[in-house]
C-alpha cells in the first residue's frame, strides 16, 4: 500500500512544489521583518511548527492552515495532534489499535477519568473529512490544472482496482498533514537551535550562504533554490548533524526476526522474537560517530576537516535519521 503513493514523497515530486513552499515562506519573513521593525522576540521553536503546518496543508489541499496569518495555533490543533500522537503510539500495541480513541464507548467513559484522548483526533479529522468531501463532490481535476497531493490522493485505487473509499484516503491525508508537518518543525529546531548557541558554527554557515548569493547573482526577490543550497558542504553538515544528535523519530519500529534466528556479533535472537533498534542509541554510537558522539561538531561530515572519506562512508550508511524514515515511507529515491 505504501508504494502507491511513495512516488509523491519522491525528490522531483517535492521539488516541484517549491514555489508553493517559497510563497509561504515569504508570509514567514514578512512577519518577521515586522517583529523585528517592532523589536518584537521570535520564538522560532514555536513558528517552526506554524511554518511547516502552513507548508504541508498548501502541498496537500492548496491550502494553509492561517497559522502563520494568525501568528498562533489555530484551534489548538498542533496541541490536540501532541495529544492524538501519545495515545496512538501507546495504543497503537493493542490489538484494535486507534479504534480505541473512536469508539462511542470512549467518548463517555474518558471524561470520567479526567482524560481527553477521546477529543485528540476529532479536530483533524473533522477538518479533513470536509475537505476531502468536498473535493470529491467536485470530481477530478482537469488537464492542465495544478494538482495537489489530495488530487493523487482521490486518484488512487485498491487492490481490486476500484477507487479509494473516504476510510482509504483518510489515513493518506492524515500521514502528511500529521507525521510529515511534526518531524519535520522537529528536523528545523534539531538544526537551529544549536547553530544559534554556537557563534562560531553561525558565522560559517552564514558566510557560505552569502557567498552563494553572490556568486549566483541574484537580483531583488530573487531566491536561492533547492539545488544551490543542497551543494552547500556546511549546511548539508548542518542539517546532518542536527538530525544526528535529534532524530525527528526517537521511538523503536518493531521488526520481525527471520525463521530460524539471526547473530549479531556473538548476541543470537531466535525467530519467535520481535527487533528493533534506537535511533538516538544508534546516532550516538561512539564506534560509527566517533568518541564525540554525544556532542554537536557539524565538521564531523567535512572530509579532510572532520573524518576521512571511510569514515563518512560509514556514517551516512549507518545514520538512523534517514533510516528510519525510509523504513515508514519507502525509499523515495
Amino acid at each position: 500500500m505504501r508504494k502507491r503513493v511513495s512516488h509523491l514523497y519522491s525528490m522531483s515530486s517535492i521539488m516541484g512544489a517549491q514555489e508553493k513552499i517559497q510563497a509561504v515562506l515569504d508570509n514567514l519573513w514578512e512577519k518577521f521583518d515586522r517583529f523585528a521593525k517592532e523589536g518584537k522576540e521570535i520564538n522560532l521553536s514555536k513558528w517552526a511548527f506554524y511554518f511547516t503546518y502552513d507548508v504541508v496543508g498548501t502541498i496537500t489541499w492548496s491550502e494553509p492552515l492561517g497559522m502563520i496569518r494568525e501568528e498562533k495555533d489555530v484551534g489548538n490543533y498542533i496541541r490536540l495532534m501532541h495529544e492524538a500522537f501519545y495515545w496512538i503510539c501507546n495504543l497503537g500495541y493493542l490489538p484494535g489499535g486507534s479504534a480505541w480513541i473512536l469508539h462511542p464507548l470512549t467518548a463517555r467513559v474518558a471524561p470520567i477519568f479526567g482524560s481527553s484522548m477521546h477529543l485528540s483526533a476529532t479536530p483533524f479529522q473533522r477538518e479533513t473529512i470536509q475537505k476531502v468531501m468536498t473535493r470529491m463532490k467536485a470530481g477530478p481535476v482537469k488537464d492542465g490544472q495544478a494538482k495537489d497531493m489530495l488530487d493523487h490522493f482521490l486518484a488512487l485505487k485498491d487492490q481490486e482496482g476500484k477507487p479509494l473509499t473516504l476510510s482509504g484516503i483518510m489515513p493518506e491525508v492524515g500521514n502528511p498533514m500529521a507525521a510529515g508537518a511534526d518531524t519535520t518543525s522537529i528536523g528545523i529546531r534539531a538544526v537551529l537551535a544549536p547553530v544559534l548557541r554556537s557563534e562560531k558554527h553561525y558565522k560559517r554557515l552564514q558566510d557560505e550562504i552569502d557567498q552563494a548569493r553572490k556568486h549566483a547573482s541574484l537580483g531583488d526577490g530573487e531566491v536561492l533554490r533547492f539545488d544551490v543550497l543542497s551543494a552547500l558542504p556546511f549546511l548539508s553538515a548542518c542539517i546532518k548533524e542536527g538530525g544526528r544528535i535529534h532524530s525527528s523519530i526517537v521511538y523503536n519500529l518493531p521488526r520481525y526476526v527471520p525463521k530460524g534466528g539471526v547473530t549479531f556479533d556473538q548476541y543470537f535472537i531466535p525467530g519467535t522474537a520481535t527487533l528493533s533498534y534506537s535511533p538516538l542509541a544508534q546516532n550516538r554510537c561512539k564506534a560509527i560517530f566517533g568518541e564525540d558522539a554525544d556532542h554537536w561538531r557539524p565538521e564531523r561530515w567535512m572530509q579532510g576537516e572532520g573524518s576521512s572519506e571511510e569514515e563518512l562512508r560509514d556514517m551516512n550508511k549507518y545514520l538512523a535519521t534517514v533510516r528510519l524514515f525510509y523504513q515508514i515511507c519507502g525509499d523515495p529515491f
